[in-house]
């Protein structure tokens, strides 16, 4: 009799034991998909080439009844090894990033990236175009010395700006390849959309420039110029030079 009303006693124990677990298990609620919104992109086209780069950012302008979460996808080229910043966009997060990073071997081709948007039982489809050039760059040289310095400029003077140190976090890459006299180039990575142009001349023309954008953000929230002399001043953001609309 004693060993059966240990039997007896099994069951309870173990219920007992699931239920002080499930009260150790956070209960979130799910918020259902509702309503509607608006799926854009700052621009539609960019140009890159075998082994270079590109960015471009995608966000959501939710409507008022507008609830749940957005689902996203991409349909592209394997060899331009595509990928999102963030793959699902709500309310308080409305922005993401694709990023490319196009094989030295891809195609001159002009390609087109569909990104897929699902919300309730719908999808939205945004075609992006990416126009390939034969073009290159080389090992790191002046343009990593320069962004090294705007890197030490930023964290002395917006330090509440945390920003890596050391170049070497970043993909580099061409942002606007076939465009000559002023470099432009970008350096994405640690959460940073940062481009940097300098004009390629003899002093007193050899200035640059720089921008910082946070990624999953629209707007880019400092701007600076250096001189020959290798003065920084802050400038405002309008003032960075954008090319190609992008």
């Amino acid at each position: 009799m004693k060993h059966l009303s240990k039997l007896f006693w099994l069951p309870a124990m173990v219920f007992a034991l699931f239920a002080s677990c499930s009260d150790l298990i956070p209960d979130y609620p799910v918020t259902p998909d509702a309503g509607s919104y608006t799926l854009s992109t700052r621009y539609s086209h960019i140009r890159s080439y075998p082994g270079g780069g590109g960015v471009f950012t995608v966000f959501i302008e939710p409507h008022s009844d507008f609830r749940g979460d957005v689902a996203l996808t991409l349909q592209a080229n394997p060899l331009l090894h595509a990928t999102l910043s963030r793959r699902s966009l709500d309310a308080r997060h409305r922005v993401t990033e694709i990023l490319l990073a196009p094989e030295p071997g891809i195609s001159l081709d002009s390609t087109v990236i569909m990104l897929q948007a699902t919300h309730r039982d719908s999808s939205a489809w945004l075609p992006l175009r990416i126009t390939m050039y034969p073009w290159s760059h080389s090992e790191a040289g002046p343009e990593t010395d320069l962004l090294r310095v705007f890197l030490d400029w930023q964290q002395n003077n917006h330090p509440e700006l945390v920003t890596p140190s050391d170049p070497s976090v970043f993909r580099r890459f061409i942002t606007y390849p076939e465009h000559l006299v002023v470099e432009h180039w970008s350096f994405v990575g640690a959460g940073w959309d940062v481009r940097l142009c300098r004009h390629v001349m003899i002093p007193p023309h050899d200035w640059s420039m720089v921008l910082f954008r946070p990624l999953h953000t629209l707007t880019p929230v400092l701007a600076a110029r250096r001189d020959t002399q290798g003065n920084i001043v802050e400038i405002p953001v309008s003032e960075y030079p954008v090319l190609y609309g992008y």
